[in-house]
């Protein structure tokens, strides 16, 4: 399977039950949803610190911010990218590990959620912003037995 971003650089992490996958293509969060939903799961849901592990590796040196799936739907609050209340475990769809002050939801317009690469705080934005995303699958990766 190829995939084929102009101008992107593509990384690969894996946690337990997912590969996260690095973008480096800006662009709003709308727009990055979408990407990661035709090539991958959706984006990135970070669930417990393994994950915001996984996610880092994937992000490499990349020290910028990048979209991740959680946002504010104003009906439900905060929740993640993918719905499907399933795929989540116990208290998995509501891991989330805010930098101090946030949300702020500046001008009751942040909805959208980044993080940094090297940090693993999140922050409230707006989605118009063009960042780089992280993707995965909810997929296992593959192991040599």
């Amino acid at each position: 399977m190829y995939f084929f971003f102009s101008g992107a650089l593509l990384s690969v992490s894996s946690a337990q039950t997912r590969q996260f996958y690095f973008v480096n293509t800006p662009l709003n969060w709308r727009d990055a949803q979408s990407v990661c939903r035709q090539n991958y799961t959706d984006l990135a849901t970070i669930e417990n610190t393994a994950d915001v592990d996984a996610a880092i590796v994937a992000l490499s040196n990349y020290t910028g911010k990048a979209w991740i799936g959680l946002h504010d739907d104003i009906v439900n609050s905060w929740r993640w990218s993918l719905s499907d209340s399933s795929f989540y475990g116990d208290g998995e769809s509501t891991y989330w590990n805010w930098y101090p002050g946030e949300p702020n939801n500046y001008d009751g317009q942040q909805l959208c959620v980044h993080f940094y690469g090297a940090v693993n705080d999140l922050w409230d934005n707006y989605c118009s912003v063009e960042y780089s995303f992280v993707c995965y699958t909810g997929e296992l990766p593959f192991r040599f037995y």
